[in-house]
């Protein structure tokens, strides 16, 4: 069934069915996937062994194999420029502690990846290729880590965290460069940089959540909620509705179930749309916080300390004036209250099973293990374009990793054309590759959108846009993180951009 334009619909019945309530069984088998990457990046077989701590830095090993007939020349940059040195632009998430780690790289920070060098040699159909890369240090409660890569592979969950025993070096031999090992042995990549200056990230993972009365941006360490005062004043008034005490009431429980009063203060920014002058919407928003902070504070006592701040327009977080403007001034006028949250320290917080810390604000489950993905339970397509270019999206069940749910699924390119960027369709509105789809629980209607890094960070926790094909025929999986919903929320709507709403996705 052709669409029209970019739009959803047109399902296909799935090759087989899970229910929620069904349980995959455990895997046993190794931790390995196939993975296409673009830039040159080829067809490769990825199998993860470990991540390694080494006092100031960390270790990540693992092999890459051939899976063709011809020599292949791998590299995993996510820019033509990286692709040419050879770097490996992989990620470590800590899915429980909500923290990312980027690679190391050379020259303090400006040169290249430091750990295995793949732009020197190709690798040979068959050996598997020993790899090591490096990155910043790891908290030492960590067991398990997912580590993401740039590639069609993407996310590889349970991955074992260890104390290094030895030099920091590959185990296995590097051949010389004209040596063509043979299928089945094992050697390994030459290394660079591993004694050089070198400088790596450490992120805070941002989750935002978007229900009909309040939004929440959410980290391990802070936290912001941000209320419509559409529904706490008033056209044009700093006076609670009483629709606002209920409301209030139950941001002051969250608040001091996770508010650590040490790190002061609360803070309350009241924030208008762009019209009206600016003395005028900036007493507005400054008497709302006001008034929020008066409200919070009687609930609360005096055990925190408080602050109120009028910021009037001048901090939009939508785009007024476009063909969105009613909404975007709906989104513009708000009371934000944001703070620490309190940690947990070692002994009082609960323990996921593998014994790795449960993440501070309590709301996490355990890291999850490693295991191929679940069979398509939904498909749908969609044309795009004056070609009627069409693919067709096939949605595998989405499953919970920490304080995450990751959404997973293929899109399969139905030609006629490859397209210039096929990516640009599934990201209209920003936010990595897929920033059109989102997560919805379909009983409080609250949207779930993609996990970043940093608080205004322009990386999410997705495959990047280094892992597509675009010829047609060609398949390649997608995934993304989104906070997780309540432990009780067993099937989601899938936003899925130009495919539609896919409704009864289960998560296992």
């Amino acid at each position: 069934m052709a669409l029209a334009g970019c739009s959803g619909g047109g399902e296909q019945k799935p090759a087989s069915h899970r229910t929620a309530a069904e349980k995959p069984k455990p895997y046993t088998g190794p931790m390995a996937k196939d993975a296409w990457s673009s830039l040159g990046g080829g067809h490769s077989r990825i199998e993860m062994k470990q991540v390694e701590r080494r006092g100031d830095r960390s270790v990540l090993r693992f092999y890459l194999t051939n899976p063709g007939k011809e020599p292949e020349h791998y590299s995993f940059g996510t820019t033509i420029a990286g692709s040419a040195y050879g770097n490996l632009h992989f990620m470590l998430v800590d899915p429980v502690g909500h923290k990312a780690y980027t690679p190391l790289y050379d020259n303090n920070g400006t040169g290249k990846t430091v750990g295995s060098d793949l732009f020197i040699m190709s690798a040979f159909p068959g050996a598997r290729y020993e790899t090591i890369l490096e990155f910043p240090p790891l908290p030492a409660s960590l067991d398990r880590m997912t580590v993401v890569t740039p590639t069609t592979a993407g996310e590889f969950t349970g991955v074992p965290v260890v104390d290094g025993q030895g030099p920091v070096k590959p185990a296995a031999p590097v051949p010389d460069f004209f040596d063509k090992p043979k299928p089945g042995s094992q050697v390994a990549w030459p290394v660079r940089g591993l004694d050089a200056p070198a400088k790596g990230g450490a992120y805070e993972l941002y989750g935002i959540t978007e229900g009909e009365v309040k939004s929440t941006t959410s980290s391990a360490a802070e936290e912001k909620v941000g209320l419509r005062t559409d529904v706490l004043f008033a056209f044009d008034k700093a006076t609670l509705s009483a629709r606002a005490e209920s409301i209030l009431d139950e941001v002051a429980a969250e608040t001091k179930a996770k508010a650590d009063p040490s790190k002061p203060p609360i803070l309350i920014t009241g924030h208008t749309d762009g019209k009206g002058g600016h003395d005028y919407n900036m007493s507005l928003s400054q008497r709302r916080a006001d008034a929020v902070l008066k409200e919070l504070q009687a609930r609360l006592g005096t055990a925190y300390q408080y602050k109120a701040e009028g910021k009037g327009e001048t901090e939009p977080i939508a785009k007024e004036g476009g063909p969105d403007d009613a909404q975007a001034r709906q989104k513009n006028r708000r009371v934000e209250i944001s703070y620490q949250i309190r940690q947990r320290t070692a002994g009082t917080g609960s323990t996921t099973s593998g014994g790795q810390q449960a993440d501070p604000g309590g709301d996490a489950g355990p890291p999850a293990p490693f295991r191929p993905d679940g069979p398509t339970v939904a498909s749908r397509f969609a044309s795009f374009g004056q070609g009627g270019d069409k693919r067709r999206i096939d949605v595998k069940p989405f499953y919970r990793d920490g304080a995450y749910l990751v959404a997973v699924f293929d899109i399969v390119n139905l030609g006629p054309d490859a397209g210039p960027n096929e990516l640009e369709d599934y990201s209209t509105s920003g936010g990595g590759p897929f920033g059109d789809f989102s997560v919805s629980d379909p009983s409080t209607r609250i949207v779930y959108r993609g996990v970043r890094l940093g608080k205004d960070g322009g990386t999410y926790v997705d495959p990047g846009r280094a892992s597509f094909r675009h010829d047609p025929g060609t398949d390649n999986r997608g995934f993304f993180y989104v906070p997780a919903p309540p432990p009780s929320v067993r099937t989601v709507t899938f936003n899925a951009g130009p495919f539609g709403q896919i409704p009864n996705v289960p998560v296992r």
